[in-house]
């Protein structure tokens, strides 16, 4: 969110270069094996995840730092005075403090997750053999590379019911946890 798809993209494909990028140069220097990061489907998958964690971090990093901050000081000296350990501090009264924040965050998240289109489309085209063509990528591959036009409706309105159920489900089973 902080970082523009193309810059992320062409940055990490750097990153993830076989011959010149940073990884191989480290893999190089530690005598471990090289990994095909973006022409083996599993690693190629891991790699657009990374990408993807990498980007989302500093906008979830700032959101909960601000709950975080937020948090009444005196909470924690009140726990202090009763002998609380930093653990029970931080499950009994961090974590309840900023759940509404927390359940923000999670369907933010949720919901970036599926917008995974650009950086698949930059760093591998949905492959190889296919293992990085999400939903996303599927819809504008049938709709502009097969010209199937209804096909790509369809499958944009399952997406869009995906993500509301998936956003419904969040609601129910975190709205629980949430303590305003």
């Amino acid at each position: 969110m902080g970082v523009s798809v193309s810059v992320a993209a062409i940055f990490w494909l750097f990153i993830f270069n076989p011959s010149t990028g940073f990884l191989s140069l480290i893999s190089t220097f530690l005598h471990l094996p090289q990994i095909p990061w973006l022409t083996d489907p599993t690693a190629a998958m891991w790699a657009v995840i990374i990408t993807t964690v990498w980007m989302n971090l500093g906008f979830t990093f700032l959101i909960l730092l601000g709950a975080m901050t937020s948090v009444p000081t005196t909470l924690y000296e009140a726990a202090n005075i009763e002998g609380a350990s930093s653990r029970f501090q931080f499950f009994h009264i961090t974590i309840p403090s900023i759940s509404p924040t927390l359940f923000f965050v999670s369907i933010i998240t949720l919901i970036e997750s599926f917008k995974s289109f650009g950086l698949i489309d930059l760093m591998t085209k949905g492959g190889p053999t296919n293992a990085t063509n999400m939903l996303v990528y599927r819809i504008y591959k049938d709709a502009f590379y097969s010209g199937n036009f209804a096909q790509a409706s369809a499958e944009s309105i399952i997406l869009t019911v995906i993500i509301a159920l998936f956003t419904l489900l969040q609601f129910k089973v975190l709205e629980k946890r949430v303590n305003y």
